[in-house]
């Protein structure tokens, strides 16, 4: 069956080309950022740094930024889903009852034999399921992993995956080299030295930084795929 693995594959390109879409949408919003620092002589001799950040017209797809997010995970989860029907369809043949099959995920370890059988993966057979369990795709297992499934439920049914952003300003030097008091400012004062969008923390990736967080779950996706075509190929 040549055609085997070939939809999930062509789930995790749609991911890698909505992630490279958001990409370009956060680098588009970072160009529109500019600082505004000085230092200020004030009468009685004293300084002071003044800072203020500037938003230019920010991308007009900027605002989409969450449902772009929402993309790549929904396709995430679909070519998992499609993997668990081709491996059932390698076991029973191209014409299999792939009816409800879905890759299952459970709240703990110990449950996560009764998501086998209730998301029907069972019918791919005992090294499918053997298989599976060395992903760990449960609470307290692979977390990543589980951050898929958890963000799928989450955008789909509450609300689109907010961003944080975080800003860092320039950096200001408060002496010379020698002791001298003397407020300056340290590098190009009008790039912000850190930029970065977060997942926020009613998330299962809270504090780390999405466009990183979302390559490493597009990797970890491809290698389940490759794992289970494997197997099918023995």
């Amino acid at each position: 069956m040549p055609n085997l693995f070939a939809e999930p594959e062509i789930k995790i390109r749609r991911a890698r080309k909505h992630l490279a879409e958001l990409e370009g949408v956060i680098d588009a919003l970072k160009a529109s950022y500019r600082y505004e620092a000085r230092v200020v002589r004030l009468e009685d001799g004293q300084q002071r740094a003044e800072l203020i950040l500037n938003l230019d017209r920010p991308p007009h797809d900027a605002d989409s930024i969450g449902a772009i997010i929402g993309d790549v995970i929904h396709n995430l989860r679909a070519a998992l889903d499609l993997t668990a029907c081709d491996m059932v369809r390698a076991v029973k043949g191209p014409n299999a009852n792939v009816n409800n099959v879905y890759f299952p995920f459970s709240g703990s370890a110990d449950q996560i034999d009764l998501m086998i059988r209730k998301r029907n993966f069972h019918r791919a057979g005992e090294r499918a399921r053997e298989l599976l369990l060395k992903f760990k795709p449960y609470i307290g297992g692979n977390i990543a992993l589980r951050a898929i499934h958890d963000l799928d439920v989450q955008d789909k049914h509450t609300s689109l995956i907010p961003s944080v952003l975080n800003v860092a300003s320039p950096v200001f030097s408060r002496w010379n080299d020698d002791g001298t008091p003397n407020l300056s400012i340290v590098g190009d004062p009008t790039v912000p030295s850190d930029f970065c969008f977060l997942f926020p923390d009613n998330t299962p990736l809270a504090g780390k930084e999405i466009i990183p967080a979302l390559h490493g779950l597009v990797e970890i996706t491809q290698s389940i795929v490759k794992a289970f075509r494997a197997l099918a190929n023995e």
